[in-house]
């Protein structure tokens, strides 16, 4: 027998996952309680997922690839390298902007020890950061002693780090303004130059 899809179910269960891993971590945070914080039975949870880590993983990857979507776009657009880096950190900022328990979800999993991200996933990030520097490196605007992590580090990482900082006092009120977009990127390009 097929399974009956409630997309909006489904949907819930993606948004209570990351708004409970935001708020408790990703131990605080089970299969249970998702599927109340949803408003569906767990056997609906079950019916799609293995458990919890496979949800949590499915939504890290849809992350990643928005933001592999994203710099698909403009490359696409030929933007340089420093452009893109630009236009990187105004979607990270603009996305803080507009979904606030998204980027906290991420944070909180990228510095989470328990959490362990599926092999897959790190290579496709990784494997972009490489064309990134190829990028840098071509346009001579990065400093060849950068390593892949180091980038995924700065880049990433210390993004959300920054943003972290804000929503630690009041994730529901925090706004980014374009002068704080530009600060991040003077210290992004302090670090990569």
């Amino acid at each position: 027998m097929a399974r009956i899809t409630d997309h909006n179910k489904l949907e819930r269960l993606k948004q209570s996952t990351m708004k409970l891993v935001a708020a408790k971590g990703y131990g605080g945070a089970s299969a249970l309680s998702i599927a109340l914080d949803a408003k569906v039975s767990t056997g609906y949870f079950y019916m799609h997922y293995k458990g919890k880590y496979e949800l949590v993983n499915s939504l890290l990857l849809d992350f990643y690839d928005e933001i592999v979507n994203k710099l698909d776009e403009l490359i696409n657009k030929g933007y340089s390298f420093k452009l893109l880096i630009e236009n990187l950190v105004d979607y990270f900022i603009t996305l803080a902007n507009n979904e606030p328990v998204k980027t906290k979800f991420f944070y909180v999993l990228s510095s989470n020890y328990r959490f362990k991200t599926e092999h897959e996933i790190k290579k496709l990030i990784f494997d972009y950061i490489k064309k990134l520097m190829n990028m840098g490196y071509k346009e001579g605007v990065l400093d060849k002693n950068l390593l892949p992590e180091d980038i995924y580090l700065f880049l990433l990482i210390n993004t959300f780090q920054f943003i972290n900082q804000r929503f630690k006092n009041d994730l529901e009120k925090v706004y980014f303004s374009k002068e704080d977009e530009r600060h991040l990127l003077y210290l992004i390009n302090k670090i990569l130059a």
